[in-house]
């Protein structure tokens, strides 16, 4: 390291080591310490607790309308020491309301068509739920160590152009953000009420999903999660390499150009209902197409338990880069489970969608087209493994409470 560089890094180091002792703790931070739901070691507090839902979802998308109408219900555990007398809710898709040209497009956000709380109508103001937050008011207080049922019918449109979700082209489509949630409710900031505007991060609960995804015959679906009708909603052969592909260490052309001309890919029914499921995880993504191919293989990740991860990919046959992106996330899968951070993956399964956001979400990413896909596959593999930003919002911390300066000296 050159000398003016010494120069440059030796301030700063000894400013943090110097007023790393007399920094002061924020105010919440401090009264989740008193409160013993968290420990200055980092570690939970004999007192931690965390809010979750159990989410069943069902919609219904009908290509190339691109109106998404969608029911779901939600039980929602307080595990807190808390009264709620309302819940925020989460809208996220609201985000394109301001269209990508800055025009005004109410249709592109959610519209709540009714909501039923344990059982009983309740009162919903789309007028007012036009941003990604809306505080949802319970007509009956929701108790420490209770549970609350949503049931919610909504509908919105998908946005087109090159986002993190919305229409790829006319039939294929990549839903994310697409459904109504409970936001975050924690021991120090209670309520997440941080505004989505198109950039940054933000976090959820910890829910059990189920998704069902009705769409016309010969669409295909991906998911967050595991596929657990594929013979009601695939033609046998289908299902077959479907299923081989689950333990096996080739790659398998589970679905080739020439199969889509064929028209006889999924049951031949008018629509079918494909059905999802995936527990502890934080958020699920959906994506449709009548015209990707689909390759798919696995790794085992759990050298112990033997416990392998299925890694598929959908995308045009004409994207050469993608014929190798099961390949590379294979490799990738693997190497980060075996060598470094050396953890295993968690999820049962990694699925790469050709869209355009090279954006990441649990057991689903949305990739661009490149010419050489391989740095793309392991940076996204990396980023649903152990997400590279955590050291990006340790810094960003860092800024925002000054007195974490001392724990990234160690």
């Amino acid at each position: 390291m050159s000398k003016s560089l010494y120069l440059i890094i030796l301030p700063f180091i000894f400013g943090l080591s110097v007023n790393a002792q007399t920094l002061t703790k924020p105010s919440n931070i401090q009264n989740a310490f008193s409160k013993q739901t968290r420990s200055e070691n980092g570690k939970p507090g004999k007192n931690y607790w965390q809010n979750r839902g159990r989410y069943d979802i069902s919609i219904n998308v009908n290509p190339p309308n691109k109106t998404v109408a969608g029911k779901e219900e939600i039980t929602y555990f307080n595990n807190s020491p808390d009264k709620l007398d309302s819940l925020n809710m989460k809208l996220i898709v609201n985000v394109h309301r301001r269209g990508r040209n800055g025009v005004e497009n109410p249709d592109l956000g959610i519209t709540v068509d009714q909501i039923k709380v344990n059982g009983k109508i309740a009162s919903w103001n789309n007028e007012m739920a036009t941003t990604t937050n809306y505080m949802f008011p319970l007509a009956k207080t929701l108790m420490p160590h209770d549970s609350v049922k949503l049931s919610i019918d909504w509908h919105y449109q998908l946005s087109s152009g090159r986002g993190r979700d919305g229409a790829i082209d006319s039939t294929t489509f990549f839903l994310a953000y697409f459904y109504p949630r409970v936001s975050v409710y924690d021991d120090y900031k209670g309520w997440d009420k941080q505004p989505h505007l198109g950039s940054l991060e933000f976090y959820n609960d910890f829910n059990d999903y189920s998704l069902n995804v009705t769409v016309p015959k010969n669409f295909i679906v991906w998911a967050t999660g595991d596929l657990k009708n594929p013979t009601d909603v695939l033609e046998q052969e289908f299902a077959n390499k479907l299923e081989t592909s689950l333990s096996s260490d080739s790659v398998i052309n589970i679905v080739t150009q020439k199969d889509l001309d064929t028209k006889t890919i999924t049951n031949q029914n008018n629509t079918n209902t494909w059905v999802f499921k995936a527990n502890n995880i934080s958020d699920v993504t959906t994506a449709i197409s009548n015209h990707y191919v689909w390759d798919a293989s696995s790794v085992i990740v759990d050298e112990a338990k033997k416990r392998r991860a299925s890694v598929q990919a959908a995308f045009p046959d004409s994207s050469a880069d993608f014929h190798l992106s099961v390949r590379n996330s294979r490799y990738a899968l693997g190497w980060y489970s075996k060598n470094w951070p050396g953890v295993a993956y968690p999820f049962s399964k990694s699925t790469a969608v050709q869209g355009f956001a090279d954006m990441e979400y649990p057991m689903m990413v949305n990739d661009s087209h490149e010419t050489d896909l391989t740095l793309l596959n392991w940076f996204k593999i990396m980023n649903k493994h152990i997400p590279i930003f955590l050291f990006i919002w340790a810094l960003m911390k860092v800024i925002m409470h000054l007195w974490m300066k001392a724990g990234l000296q160690l």
